[in-house]
């Protein structure tokens, strides 16, 4: 049961970035220096879902540092680009993330 519990509040935090960054693309209208930012963003939070998918058909501590690891990735992409304030509780939780809790 609580490997259930982590695996859905890891999937809770994990659609928070992408449906961030799919929003922000779409209301960008006009070219600017920020373009760059978001397209790293998109390029990040793909890894980010391909690790997930990994993780989700195969749940071990390897794949979950994989996961963790994509997404400190994105929120630190995002703090450079200036969205940082969006993810800090994003951020406190994979910080202290404890990926052993899916050995067997």
């Amino acid at each position: 049961m609580k490997t259930i519990k982590s695996i859905m509040i890891l999937f809770m935090l994990l659609t928070v970035p992408v449906a961030f960054v799919s929003c922000e693309e779409e209301e960008t209208t006009e070219v600017s220096g920020n373009d760059v930012c978001l397209d790293q963003l998109e390029v990040l939070a793909d890894i980010l879902y391909e690790k997930t998918l990994i993780f989700s058909d195969n749940a071990t501590p390897s794949t979950c540092s994989a996961v963790r690891t994509a997404a400190l990735n994105l929120i630190n992409a995002a703090e450079d680009c200036g969205y940082g304030y969006l993810y800090q509780e994003q951020a406190d939780f994979w910080i202290d993330y404890d990926c052993s809790i899916f050995n067997d």
